[in-house]
C-alpha cells in the first residue's frame, strides 16, 4: 500500500470515529520513511483539521546543516498548494533545525496567520499553523485542509527524504 492509500484509509477510519463521537482523533500511519502523526480536531468525508502534522524519521539522524537545508528547500518547492507559499527563514547551526514559514503570511485587520515547518536533525519534520493577533503572542491553530491536500502533505513529507 502506498502513502496516499495508507493516509486515505486512516482518514476514513477517523471520519467514522468522529461521526460516532467516540475517542480521540489521532492520525498515525507508518510509511517507508517513518511515522506520520497528526492530532486531528475534525475529520469528515471531504476535509480535516489538524493541530500539526509530523513525520518522525531516522533518516534525519546525524544529518548535517546542509542536508537539513536541502530537505527544507525540497519541501518549500513541493508545498506550493498551501494557503501561502513557504520558504526557509532560518537555519540554526547549533541545534541543527531548519525553520520555514509562510512568506508572506496571511494578514488581516486582526493580525496574521501562517504555517511554520521545522526540519530537525535527529528525526522530525513538523508543520504547524499559527495565529498572531496584533500585539499578542502567537498561538497554534488548527490547519484546515481537504483530505486530498492532507494526503499530498503526507506524500511530500515522505518524498522529501527520498
Amino acid at each position: 500500500m502506498n502513502v496516499k492509500q495508507s493516509v486515505e484509509r486512516e482518514l476514513a477510519r477517523l471520519a467514522a470515529v468522529s461521526a460516532a463521537g467516540a475517542g480521540p482523533l489521532l492520525f498515525s500511519v507508518q510509511v517507508d520513511t517513518g511515522t506520520l502523526e497528526a492530532p486531528m480536531t475534525a475529520v469528515d468525508s471531504i476535509a480535516c483539521a489538524f493541530a500539526h502534522l509530523s513525520l518522525a524519521t531516522d533518516r534525519l539522524a546525524g544529518a548535517t546543516r546542509e542536508q537539513l537545508h536541502a530537505v527544507g528547500e525540497k519541501l518549500a518547492a513541493r508545498l506550493n498548494y498551501l494557503l501561502e507559499p513557504i520558504g526557509v527563514v532560518e537555519v540554526d547551526p547549533q541545534n541543527l533545525i531548519v525553520q520555514l514559514r509562510s512568506s508572506p503570511p496571511q494578514r488581516d485587520d486582526n493580525g496574521s496567520a501562517y504555517y511554520e515547518l521545522l526540519v530537525r536533525c535527529g528525526g522530525e519534520i513538523r508543520l504547524t499553523r499559527y495565529s498572531k493577533p496584533t500585539g499578542q503572542a502567537r498561538t497554534e491553530i488548527p490547519a484546515c485542509v481537504t483530505r486530498e491536500v492532507f494526503s499530498r502533505l503526507a506524500e511530500d513529507f515522505s518524498a522529501a527524504l527520498s
